[in-house]
């Protein structure tokens, strides 16, 4: 199907969100090799699950300008939410080791619980009554209007995630250590600009019913901007590399 401008760029910038996420979260991954922690898989296989959502865009983008198809829509589901309980698990984990191993077991444990349950109604509605999951709008192949099951998922989700981050960030930037303030502020950084993000994004479909809208093509573009912009927020609060240290030292 012919593309309209929102929707070309809608799939391009969710494309370059994933791209980017995934460099930037298998680079966090590969820091495991360097110093034999296992907090850094963790932490990469967060960001690379906080980015699953946009997978299936990308994935429906290139589609389009290639063979002018889009994903399946259960595929789409699938790929876009089965792996979000994995990425809060890995979160969740990581940041149990980094605050404090005194409710470890409570928390994994719930949220293991909470997961399963997750995946269990997911594919049962998958499989009886897809509808019940979402629906994409046939004329905008990557607008998906979710059920009230998956918004309150991701909802609890994004606010699980946005209170850990902020909390632990809020640590690091008490810290008598320049660096380490940096990478705190950064990390609080990440999670308030990814949350922002979040929510805009999945409100944009409402706010905006006239795809040919110009404000429209302008706030998609803006929210995955936004996005980008977490990423790599995300990544210098755990990584804090040399040219962003440097960015961030001259100011």
């Amino acid at each position: 199907m012919v593309l309209e401008v929102v929707d070309f760029l809608q799939g391009l910038f969710s494309l370059l969100f994933v791209v980017i996420s995934l460099i930037l979260g298998f680079t966090i991954l590969s820091k495991f090799f360097k110093y034999k922690s296992k907090l850094y898989i963790l932490i990469g296989l967060s960001w690379i699950g906080v980015a699953n959502p946009w997978f299936p865009d990308s994935i429906s983008f290139i589609m389009n300008i290639t063979i002018e198809q889009s994903l399946p829509v259960e595929l789409y589901f699938i790929i876009g939410n089965a792996f979000i309980p994995l990425a809060l698990l890995c979160w969740l984990t990581a940041y149990t080791n980094m605050i404090s191993n005194k409710r470890k077991r409570l928390v994994i444990g719930s949220t293991l619980i909470f997961s399963i349950a997750f995946e269990v109604v997911f594919f049962y509605l998958l499989i009886t009554d897809i509808d019940l999951i979402g629906t994409i709008n046939p004329a905008r192949p990557f607008t998906v209007d979710f059920d009230i099951f998956i918004t309150v998922y991701l909802l609890i989700v994004i606010v699980v995630m946005f209170l850990t981050g902020v909390k632990f960030a809020q640590r690091s930037v008490k810290s008598d250590d320049k660096d380490i303030r940096l990478k705190g502020k950064l990390l609080r950084a990440a999670f308030i600009t990814f949350t922002v993000a979040a929510i805009l994004d999945s409100l944009l479909g409402a706010i905006f019913t006239d795809p040919m809208d110009p404000i429209l093509s302008i706030m998609v573009v803006a929210t995955r901007i936004l996005l980008i912009i977490a990423a790599f927020e995300f990544y210098g609060g755990f990584i804090l590399p040399k040219w962003i240290h440097a960015l961030f030292r001259r100011e």
